[in-house]
């Protein structure tokens, strides 16, 4: 096993489990769940994030009530391949916030992306105004979501 690794046991995976479901859950329900004390609990947390298996805690927000209505998944194809291209663009994207994912990808297409918006002309502008100045894009191509049937970050261990 590698030097930083770190071998986990059955109760570092029910405890991640817990955490996937309630990342705000107290230390102390978690000691209660898991028949721990706090301080073990506490502890192995601690490890879990050094190791790197949780990367960070977040709040999901329903992109509905925050008038973000109108979810897209662009496709993008990219004039070259380059380093310098494929880095060019990934910064550039980085600066657009109603990019909320955005993936290198094999196949058909270079880049994946997950854009939320107002609505189609938010939508129409973003395209506009934001992602069609940037450089080295061929083309393009919007799925608009019409249905979202399910939403997970959760992985079952």
């Amino acid at each position: 096993m590698e030097k930083n690794k770190r071998q986990i046991d059955e109760i570092d995976l029910k405890l991640l489990n817990l955490l996937q479901d309630n990342g705000r859950v107290t230390i102390k329900n978690l000691s209660e769940k898991l028949f721990l004390s706090t301080t073990p609990i506490y502890e192995r947390i601690k490890k879990l994030e050094k190791a790197g298996l949780i990367k960070q805690y977040i709040t999901l927000l329903d992109p509905n009530k925050i008038d973000r209505k109108l979810t897209v998944f662009i496709s993008i194809n990219l004039t070259s391949h380059t380093k310098e291209t494929v880095e060019g663009f990934e910064k550039a994207i980085d600066k657009l916030d109603e990019v909320s994912e955005c993936y290198y990808v094999s196949g058909n297409y270079d880049f994946l992306l997950k854009v939320y918006c107002k609505d189609m002309e938010a939508y129409h502008n973003f395209v506009t105004d934001k992602l069609s100045v940037i450089e080295n894009i061929s083309q393009f191509y919007s799925s608009f979501v019409l249905t979202n049937s399910k939403l997970s970050y959760k992985f079952k261990l």
